[in-house]
């Protein structure tokens, strides 16, 4: 007979929130799934991240001005080139 054991891994989600997209909508589908959020709010969080999730819509020229102006930028490809879990959403993808 064979012995099920079942371990229980809590994984939070980061989320990216720089002012645009419908940060509502993946905060509730986040939470629906049974995971605990971390509203991003410093690049410096960014490497502490289990993972994270970037919606965002608009013009990819006038995000990446707020991503440069507040530093998320260089933090973003740090954790990117450390093939770290990320999700992007529309903008946040590009």
């Amino acid at each position: 007979q064979a012995t099920s054991y079942h371990t229980t891994m809590t994984l939070t989600v980061s989320l990216l929130d720089y002012g645009a997209g419908n940060v509502r909508s993946v905060r509730n589908a986040i939470t629906s799934c049974g995971y605990s959020i971390i509203d991003i709010t410093s690049p410096s969080q960014i490497d502490e991240a289990d993972v994270i999730i970037f919606p965002g819509v608009g013009s990819y020229e006038s995000a990446m001005t707020v991503l440069q102006t507040t530093g998320y930028d260089n933090a973003l490809r740090a954790y990117l080139a450390a093939d770290r879990p990320y999700l992007g959403i529309c903008l946040g993808m590009q």
